[in-house]
């Protein structure tokens, strides 16, 4: 999968229900008066997410501009990632990746906790994620950019983020 815009979420110990997962997006949705998303298990994640607990569902997001009066379901990636903290009394988070525009938004919830958030250029807000969810950078790369990950990852270490050789 090669789309520049995704938003995918990330939860612990679901065991497949996406029934439940529905639900609670519906839920969020409508308390925000926006249209219910479509969501799906994202089918090709990396073992090393499915070896830490981790089920991975996408919300594909519509191409090009919306009207003005409705607004996109990444412009509450936090509200849905505490949502289902809650509902399904575990971790979760959620991530919104624009690699045209190399942006990137990350929430990580978790019951009782305050959420925690972060947002910026692609690749700090890529490798912030990985941690908090206990897995490679490369891994979580893979995700959104298929095989292009570990080259986009090593341009990153051998020039540095100012684009000048290490």
């Amino acid at each position: 999968m090669s789309q520049q815009r995704r938003l995918v979420l990330f939860l612990s110990d679901v065991e497949g229900n996406l029934t439940a997962l529905r639900q609670t997006l519906k839920g969020v949705c409508e308390g925000l008066e926006l249209p219910t998303p479509e969501v799906k298990w994202v089918d090709a994640r990396p073992d090393a997410l499915a070896d830490g607990g981790w089920h991975v569902a996408e919300i594909p997001l519509v191409s090009g501009k919306t009207s003005g009066k409705v607004s996109s379901p990444e412009e509450h990636l936090d509200a849905m990632t505490q949502a289902l903290s809650k509902d399904f009394r575990d971790r979760s988070m959620g991530m919104y990746v624009d690699r045209e525009h190399s942006y990137a938004r990350v929430c990580m919830a978790a019951p009782s906790r305050p959420p925690k958030a972060m947002e910026g250029e692609y690749l700090d807000v890529l490798r912030q994620a990985a941690r908090w969810l206990d897995v490679e950078t490369t891994t979580l790369a893979r995700l959104f950019s298929g095989n292009a990950a570990r080259n986009l990852l090593a341009a990153a270490v051998d020039f540095g983020p100012d684009g000048k050789p290490v």
